[in-house]
């Protein structure tokens, strides 16, 4: 009797979890078809924290250009520029459209270097982190007659005399441009507070300012420079990569080559605002994974010697939160961060 009890009650259980396991699939479904059903029913606005021509602002319009030409999304798509306060005019006007998923915005090292510092409102936690796209790396680019002709030799002026360069960065002290010279110049044994940095809105505004004699020297994303150091007007002296980029930088040493760990890599990734649902997320997640196995885009990554890095949404949001901690430490090393 009391085995067959125990079966009964075996049965009976085995019954209820199949029932609550049938359950668990149709909610499941449900709720993937929700999020599969989600598309956008508006113009879709791709925000970029610079003017344009800086490097984030030609991310936003190559994906714009490769979508419309490829089909991988055809909707309205308007790259809107809100240079401006190191990038905390676009967080603002993002965040402005919570869970709001027509809205995206192209995410940097700036987004956690800004909180580490204290000067943004805003914690890496405090966006959706739709994809992480490519990996991009740091130059200082002088004029082509400047007497500068490497890191070392600028290394070497400035521990003679801390305020005798001035170096353009964008969009604010304190960003992914500036932090990443301010490093190899404090390991160089410069004290980079000392240093004449000069914010601009954009790479684009900086290099002009270099090109008109104004700035020594500017320190940007390689992609900024690639083209006048093409045309024969900017001379690359260092890249904070750990190895060798390639043309027309191929034969630029990095700053570990002359002897100076100055390596820092930048990520370029997707944002959408806090709250924005697991539909929206599904939705521009799919199109940027379509969109990084395009021939296009990666020709365009060779071409601006973006390095190829394409996460999903969860593996973006971890890898950001590593990071994070890591931009911590270094601001904290650097002597960056705002007192309250």
């Amino acid at each position: 009797m009391v085995v067959m009890l125990g079966m009964e009650r075996g049965r009976r259980l085995s019954a209820c979890r199949l029932a609550i396991a049938l359950a668990m699939v149709c909610v499941m479904a449900q709720a993937g078809a929700q999020s599969s059903a989600w598309k956008p029913d508006k113009v879709v606005e791709i925000i970029v924290g610079t003017a344009p021509g800086a490097a984030p602002d030609k991310t936003a319009r190559t994906i714009q250009r490769i979508w419309q030409a490829r089909g991988i999304f055809d909707g309205t798509v308007s790259v809107v520029n809100k240079p401006g306060g190191g990038n905390l005019i676009a967080w603002n006007y993002l965040n402005q459209h919570a869970g709001n998923g027509h809205y995206l915005m192209i995410g940097n090292l700036n987004v956690i270097i800004s909180r580490a510092i204290g000067i943004s409102p805003y914690a890496h936690t405090d966006y959706a982190w739709i994809a992480m796209l490519f990996d991009e790396f740091f130059a200082v680019s002088v004029r082509a007659d400047s007497p500068l002709a490497s890191g070392r030799d600028l290394v070497a002026r400035l521990l003679k005399d801390a305020g005798s360069v001035t170096i353009g960065v964008s969009t604010s002290i304190g960003g992914a441009n500036h932090l990443s010279a301010a490093l190899a110049l404090q390991r160089a044994g410069i004290d980079s507070r000392r240093v004449k940095f000069v914010a601009f809105k954009g790479s684009a505004d900086s290099i002009t300012a270099l090109l008109g004699g104004h700035v020594d020297a500017v320190s940007s994303a390689v992609s900024a420079v690639v083209p006048h150091v093409r045309s024969g007007q900017l001379r690359t002296i260092a890249v904070s990569a750990p190895k060798r980029l390639g043309e027309p930088l191929a034969t630029v040493p990095t700053w570990a080559e002359q002897g100076i760990n100055g390596t820092m890599t930048n990520f370029r990734a997707v944002i959408a605002p806090k709250g924005t649902g697991a539909g929206p997320t599904a939705f521009w997640e799919r199109r940027f994974a379509q969109l990084s196995e395009t021939d296009e885009w990666k020709t365009d990554l060779e071409r601006n010697l973006w390095s190829w890095n394409f996460l999903d949404s969860a593996n973006t949001a971890a890898t950001v939160s590593a990071s994070a901690a890591e931009v911590e430490a270094l601001v904290g090393t650097l002597g960056l961060r705002k007192l309250p």
